[in-house]
C-alpha cells in the first residue's frame, strides 16, 4: 500500500495536480525525495502517545485540498474525518483488500468478527464517499459485491484502478551470479503470504549444476528476522545459509537492489487481492511467479492472454499439491535462466505500453470530476514537463 500510494501521488503530481501526502513523520531526506516527485509532505499532529492521523493537522487543512484520498482500513476513516469533519473536500475511498478472503488465512483467531468489522468500515466509508475505487479486477469485483445496495455509491459504480509499472528503458538483464529466490512483502501472516509454501518448494527443487537456490525474504519486522529465519529453516530443512530474512523497507533503492540481485521473484500467497510486487518485479526485468488466486494474475491474463501462463501458479489450498506445483514452476524457471530472463524482458516490454501510473491517475481524476459534475467531454490532463 505505501508503494501504491507513492506511485499514484507522484503520477497525480506529474499530471498537473497539486498533491500532498499526510504522513506520521518524515526525515529531511524524505521531504526532499517527495519534493523531487512534486509531492508536498504534511505531518500528523502528535500526542504523548505519538502521531495521530485522526487529529486535525493544521498543515493538512491549510493545504486546501479539493479531494482527499483514503486507502482501505489503513487511512480510509482518517480521510473520512478530514473530508467530512475538517474540510469540504470530496472524499475518495480506495479498496485494497478483500477481508472475507484474507482473514481466514490468518492465525490470530476470531476471523469472522474481523471480517464483519472490516466490511462494516468499508460499507460505511464507501457509502459516504464521493468516489469509491478498487485496485485491480479481483478487488473491484469483490468490493462491488460488498457495496451492492449501499446508498451514496455513484451511478458509475466502483472505479477500477489498474496499477502501472515503472520501467525505464534499459537492456535485457542477465541472470545474476547467485540464484536468489525472492519473496517481497509483509511477513506477519506466514500462511496467507505462502512463506511456508515458498520455503518447502525451494527446498524440494532438485539440485543442479551451479550455485544452490537461496530463499531471500524481505519484509519481516526488524526484531523478528532471526525468529522467522529459524522457523523457515525448521519448516523447510534448508541449510541455514540458504535462507536469508531481511527487515521490511519502503526504500525504493533497497527494493530495487533486492529485485535486481534475484534470479526469481515469488508471490505464493494463498489468496491476494492484487499483488503489486509482481508488477515491481516485472518492471525490474526479474522473472516472476504469481499465485493464481490473485488479482495480478487476472490482470496479466487479461492483457497477455495465454502468454501469461508461465508466470501463474494455480492454487488448490491443499498444502502438498501447492508445494509440488510451486516446486515444479521454480525448477522450470531456474533450469534455464537465460530463457527465463528473455521471457521476463518480453513481458516487461508488452506491459510497459499498456499499464502506466499516469493512466491510473487520469482514471481517478476523471471519476472525481464526474462525481463533482465537472468532467469535460473529452477529459485530458496536462503532463508536467520533466
Amino acid at each position: 500500500m505505501p508503494a501504491f500510494n507513492r506511485s499514484i501521488a507522484t503520477a497525480m503530481a506529474d499530471t498537473g495536480h497539486r498533491t500532498g501526502c499526510l504522513v506520521k513523520s518524515a526525515t529531511c531526506a524524505e521531504y526532499e525525495d517527495a519534493r523531487r516527485c512534486g509531492v508536498t509532505l504534511l505531518t500528523a499532529e502528535t500526542t504523548p502517545a505519538g502521531p495521530d492521523f485522526m487529529l486535525r493537522a493544521a498543515s493538512a487543512v491549510d493545504f486546501g485540498a479539493d479531494v482527499i484520498v483514503g486507502h482501505d482500513r489503513f487511512s480510509g476513516c482518517e480521510a473520512w474525518a478530514y473530508a467530512r469533519k475538517y474540510t469540504s473536500a470530496q472524499l475518495v475511498y480506495i479498496a485494497h483488500t478483500v477481508p472475507a478472503e484474507i482473514e481466514r488465512y490468518k492465525n490470530s483467531g476470531s476471523a469472522t468478527s474481523r471480517i464483519e468489522e472490516r466490511e462494516r468500515i468499508i460499507r460505511e466509508v464507501g457509502a459516504e464517499a464521493d468516489v469509491v475505487a478498487a485496485v485491480g479486477p479481483r478487488i473491484t469485483r469483490c468490493t462491488t459485491d460488498l457495496l451492492a445496495g449501499e446508498t451514496g455509491i455513484g451511478t458509475d459504480g466502483i472505479v477500477r484502478l489498474d496499477p502501472g509499472i515503472t520501467s525505464s528503458p534499459h537492456a535485457r538483464r542477465s541472470p545474476p551470479a547467485r540464484r536468489h529466490v525472492l519473496v517481497l512483502g509483509r511477513t506477519e501472516d506466514i500462511g496467507l503470504k505462502g512463506l511456508d509454501i515458498a520455503a518447502r518448494a525451494v527446498a524440494d527443487v532438485p539440485m543442479t549444476a551451479g550455485p544452490p537456490l537461496t530463499l531471500l525474504i524481505r519484509g519481516a519486522y526488524a526484531d523478528e528476522c532471526d525468529e522467522l529465519h529459524r522457523a523457515l529453516v525448521k519448516l523447510s530443512r534448508l541449510a541455514r545459509e540458504r535462507v536469508d530474512v531481511r527487515p521490511y523497507t519502503v526504500d525504493p533503492a533497497e527494493l530495487r537492489r533486492d529485485l535486481t540481485r534475484s534470479a526469481l521473484c515469488l508471490m505464493p500467497s494463498r489468496v491476494e487481492g492484487f499483488g503489486l510486487v509482481a508488477l515491481e518485479a516485472i518492471a525490474a526485468g526479474t522473472p516472476v511467479l504469481v499465485s493464481g488466486s490473485s488479482g495480478v494474475a487476472e490482470l496479466l491474463s487479461e492483457i497477455l492472454g495465454r502468454s501469461a501462463e508461465p508466470m501463474i501458479v494455480e492454487m488448490s489450498d491443499h498444502e502438498k499439491t501447492d508445494v509440488r506445483r510451486w516446486r515444479d514452476a521454480i525448477a522450470k524457471v531456474t533450469a534455464d535462466l537465460d530463457a527465463s530472463f528473455a521471457y521476463a524482458d518480453e513481458v516487461r516490454t508488452r506491459l510497459a505500453g499498456q499499464l502506466g501510473w499516469h493512466d491510473t491517475a487520469r482514471a481517478l481524476a476523471v471519476a472525481v470530476d464526474r462525481a463533482a459534475g465537472t468532467a469535460p467531454v473529452h477529459p485530458a490532463l496536462p503532463v508536467r514537463p520533466s
